[in-house]
């Protein structure tokens, strides 16, 4: 017997039911992905197309299997194989990665058939309207137009963090909405102005317009905190943690490459064009640093396991640097399960039952990208963030998989930084993006904050 929604889930799903064109922005935690289900049940609507990280697949089909109360068959589309099936009538909805659904745009552009509904899940994904895989699921333009949506009859976009990065983030999702006719240069000349810093500019709210622009975003996308819904949950304390490291190879590697680090910092300041941040010396210099953090790290994680620590989640980026926490913890006979970009989803979901399951497995080690939502955590109460993402919306999502429904105990959670390097300067920067977002969101900040620590507080 599938399960009732909450009261404020229904509420949710009946403001979705009266629009189009709509967002669900709730707060991680809250439950969107059942308010939209529950949306879809009201419509009655069964034929369609669920657009997810890859990772994200089979927990959706879950949740139909939870909370659905309208028959629906569903296929998980991970081959061509699973979406000829769909295509032919043999399923009902398809629950698909953003990958495969651009691979298979033009042949549902060629089928021309109208669907029920098309929803796009984590959709910051979608939050650069000029990158290939936003053109072609949006539209040239990002409103629809040309991209899946204009096949459907509702197209809902849910993500809890619509600004991940910076507030132009909301660009994209104002246009699939159809809020305005605005195109980028001109959203940006109206509600955004030039602020000058030491490396560059980058563009910040009109204090005037962030009223305007607020009212516009709260006219298209419904967003409920926990807090609103009723939800209590334990107090969550966050603290700054600067461990020293051997930080030889990283200043070395700085001196090899003179102004990377000027560069970085400007990249960063700049709105948008962060491709750069992946590039090679970029990546090299975050995994020096990442490596240089673990020896120190891991004697301090291992005195808190031997002095009662239970269990512990362990985020970061880089493969090496957290198969390296892996090995040290496994040479002292402690069991670490491992998520990153060389496992397979069977290794994944194996990993995440052993640490819920199995009390001999003591820590759980991730990939910010690759189990940064999706995963649930909660049977532990302290999580480190041993390496930051450039998104303060990243970092967010991987604390919730400790601090979220479910949770009984007070939560620690901690942002490993290596003293006295590249770090420090980072967290600076991304606090700083981070209170521009808070502006918009009606969470204004008196300044920006000084560390990680205040530039993820109010995205919890």
């Amino acid at each position: 017997m599938p399960l009732d929604v909450f009261p404020y889930q229904d509420v949710g799903a009946r403001y979705l039911i009266q629009r189009a064109r709509a967002g669900l922005h709730d707060e991680m935690g809250v439950g969107k992905t059942a308010t939209a289900i529950r949306g879809l049940d009201m419509l009655g609507y069964k034929r369609g197309i669920i657009v997810v990280p890859a990772f994200l697949r089979r927990n959706w089909i879950k949740e139909f299997e939870k909370f659905a109360h309208v028959p629906r068959s569903i296929v998980r589309g991970e081959t061509v194989h699973d979406f000829a099936a769909w295509q032919r009538g043999r399923f009902d909805t398809l629950v698909t990665s953003y990958e495969q659904a651009v691979n298979w745009k033009p042949h549902i552009d060629q089928q021309a058939e109208f669907l029920d509904f098309v929803l796009f899940d984590e959709a910051h994904k979608l939050k650069n309207p000029d990158i290939p895989r936003t053109k072609a699921l949006l539209g040239p333009e990002a409103d629809g137009v040309g991209g899946l949506p204009m096949w459907a009859r509702v197209a809902w976009h849910i993500t809890g963090t619509p600004m991940i990065n910076d507030p132009l983030d909301i660009f994209t999702f104002l246009k699939m909405c159809g809020a305005m006719p605005l195109r980028k240069t001109e959203f940006i000349k109206r509600y955004f102005h030039v602020r000058r810093t030491t490396y560059g500019s980058r563009q910040m709210p009109r204090p005037e317009m962030v009223e305007e622009l607020t009212r516009l975003i709260n006219a298209n996308s419904i967003r409920r905190t926990l807090r609103e819904t009723g939800v209590e949950l334990p107090p969550i304390f966050l603290s700054s943690m600067f461990i020293d490291g051997d930080a030889s190879k990283v200043n070395q590697f700085l001196a090899e490459h003179p102004g990377l680090d000027r560069s970085i910092i400007a990249t960063l300041q700049e709105q948008g064009n962060l491709s750069f941040l992946d590039s090679q010396y970029v990546s090299t210099l975050r995994r020096l640093i990442g490596e240089a953090k673990v020896p120190s790290y891991c004697e301090m994680v291992r005195e808190e396991l031997e002095g009662g620590l239970d269990k512990i989640a362990i985020y970061g980026i880089h493969q090496h640097a957290l198969k390296m926490i892996q090995d040290y913890f496994a040479r002292k006979r402690i069991k670490m399960v491992l998520v990153n970009g060389t496992t397979t989803k069977a290794m994944d979901e194996e990993a995440e039952r052993a640490f819920n399951n199995d009390p001999e497995c003591r820590g759980f080690i991730a990939n910010i990208e690759k189990a940064g939502a999706g995963v649930n955590l909660q049977v532990s109460a302290a999580l480190d963030i041993f390496e930051s993402d450039w998104s303060p919306g990243k970092n967010a999502q991987a604390v919730k998989r400790v601090h979220r429904i479910g949770q009984r105990r007070n939560v620690r959670g901690r942002f490993i930084t290596l003293a006295g390097s590249f770090d420090e300067m980072v967290n600076k920067i991304v606090a700083e993006k981070t209170a521009a977002i808070a502006q918009i969101e009606g969470e204004a900040m008196a300044a920006a904050p000084s560390d990680v620590l205040d530039q993820i507080r109010h995205l919890l």
